[in-house]
């Protein structure tokens, strides 16, 4: 799929190109996933506001698309599988050139919905939380903002701080 950019700071309205319509096709693929799992996975949107910052110049909605398919033994328990999907070029501020990041992190978000996808018809023990985050390249908001409402409801994850390379990336991260 290609929306010419999805820098964070590009259209949320435009159905064609932009970071909107990135949001809006991996939430429409994943509730096609949704539709196969007998009930069990749940699609929907966490968003939140962002104020001026240095990488945001003006108040910008950054939204992650967030599908739960809950677990059949110990639903409390939580483990998540997380990219992002915008991406940028060089200059971080630019959000009209094209920006297509097949590996920072397209290819972390297919590998998201692929997990996704094969899931959606078993049944896990814990809950599988599979999210496409937004804001990374700006500073990270999508999965802090995600991460502080895991911390909020007290959940019981399956994750301890660890962070894998984007599929190909070729080195590991810290």
């Amino acid at each position: 799929m290609g929306f010419g950019t999805r820098h964070t700071l590009s259209s949320q309205d435009d159905p064609d190109r932009g970071i909107g319509a990135a949001r809006d096709w991996v939430h429409a693929e994943l509730s096609r996933y949704a539709a196969k799992s007998g009930g069990r996975m749940t699609v929907g949107s966490s968003p939140t506001s962002r104020n001026p910052a240095s990488r945001i110049p003006v108040p910008t909605r950054i939204t992650n698309v967030v599908a739960t398919l809950r677990g059949s033994v110990t639903p409390d328990r939580i483990h998540v599988v997380s990219g992002h999907y915008d991406s940028r070029v060089s200059d971080v501020m630019n959000a009209t050139a094209d920006a297509p990041g097949a590996n920072d992190d397209a290819s972390g978000v297919a590998v998201v919905m692929e997990v996704a996808r094969v899931m959606a018809s078993r049944r896990p023990d814990a809950t599988l939380v599979f999210t496409a985050v937004a804001g990374e390249e700006q500073g990270l908001y999508g999965s802090r903002h995600q991460a502080a409402r895991y911390r909020a409801e007290n959940a019981d994850g399956g994750c301890e701080g660890r962070r894998e390379p984007s599929p190909g990336a070729g080195e590991a991260l810290p």
